[in-house]
């Protein structure tokens, strides 16, 4: 080998370890997002669990007629039993603080309305988080190539 092709193959394996370095940070960066991503996931997978508890309970209360006893939450683990004078009216928070009365039924719709966005949302989030997970299996797969190269 001649003295020329020494140097060159250090400045060789200083750019590839380069490479690795800049690989392992964008791979560092996608588990970021991953994982940022699974968190979103599971917070709207929990908002979906009550709208459908909510929605479980309206549809009990279209189905009584006349007055119900019922638990009212006062939070904090403490609740009191209220009288529901008019079981077929409720009053909805329909966004920006702004409560609307509603008879059940379109409570019930406007719930299922919110669900079936939540549930488009889920979708569409385990559809990047897929994306997410090819491209960082790509980077793997760049990396485990380049460690073959030293």
């Amino acid at each position: 080998m001649s003295e020329e092709s020494m140097p060159d193959k250090a400045e060789n394996q200083a750019e590839i370890q380069a490479k690795v370095r800049e690989k392992l940070l964008v791979l560092q960066q996608l588990q970021s997002e991953s994982e940022s991503i699974q968190r979103r996931i599971v917070e709207l997978e929990l908002v979906d669990a009550e709208l459908d508890r909510t929605i479980e309970s309206l549809e009990y209360f279209n189905s009584l007629d006349g007055s119900v006893e019922a638990l009212m939450n006062l939070g904090g683990g403490v609740f009191a039993y209220v009288d529901v004078k008019d079981s077929k009216k409720m009053l909805v928070d329909v966004g920006a603080g702004v409560i609307v009365e509603k008879e059940v039924g379109d409570a019930i719709a406007s719930l299922k309305n919110k669900k079936e966005k939540i549930e488009e949302n889920i979708k569409k989030l385990g559809e990047v988080l897929e994306q997410v997970a090819r491209q960082a299996e790509r980077i793997q797969a760049e990396i485990a190539e380049l460690t073959k190269q030293k």
